[in-house]
């Protein structure tokens, strides 16, 4: 296993054994399958799994979903990105019903990414007002509401 993903399976594991109230720990790993065949998730008890509008992006999501179950992770949902337009909006939605994927957020594509990037910025300080940000804003307040309620 490389080191990269042996330290950050090692900090979860770490994460994992602290007390309910001081392990909610977020991790976005890069796309794809490799983190959850190494067992870099072994320990994670919720995958959001991104997913754009784009043939290899939804059924990236889609092995994403079934590797994590066989994983033992069943917490799975899907989190829509970079969403431009209504058809955009129903492909996802469409995939995800036929998949068995709950999509909790749809994100809209946002300009304001890339200005907030070239001015070298956080989108949220950049404009904590954006389509993009008040989607992303819903959506950890759903998941830190869903958490407070174990």
């Amino acid at each position: 296993m490389c080191r990269a993903h042996a330290a950050v399976r090692g900090f979860v594991s770490e994460m994992v054994a602290r007390p309910a109230r001081e392990r909610d720990l977020i991790i976005d790993m890069e796309a794809g399958l490799e983190h959850l065949s190494r067992g870099t998730g072994k320990d994670v008890t919720r995958l959001l799994a991104a997913i754009e509008p784009y043939y290899r992006s939804m059924e990236t999501a889609r092995r994403v979903a079934v590797l994590a179950r066989e994983l033992g992770i069943h917490n799975v949902s899907a989190v829509a990105n970079k969403l431009r337009d209504d058809g955009d909006r129903e492909a996802v939605r469409e995939f995800c019903r036929a998949h068995d994927l709950e999509l909790i957020a749809e994100i809209p594509y946002d300009a304001g990414l890339l200005e907030a990037e070239r001015a070298g910025s956080t989108p949220l300080d950049y404009n904590p007002a954006s389509p993009a940000m008040v989607e992303v804003q819903r959506l950890a307040d759903r998941l830190v509401g869903e958490g407070s309620s174990h």
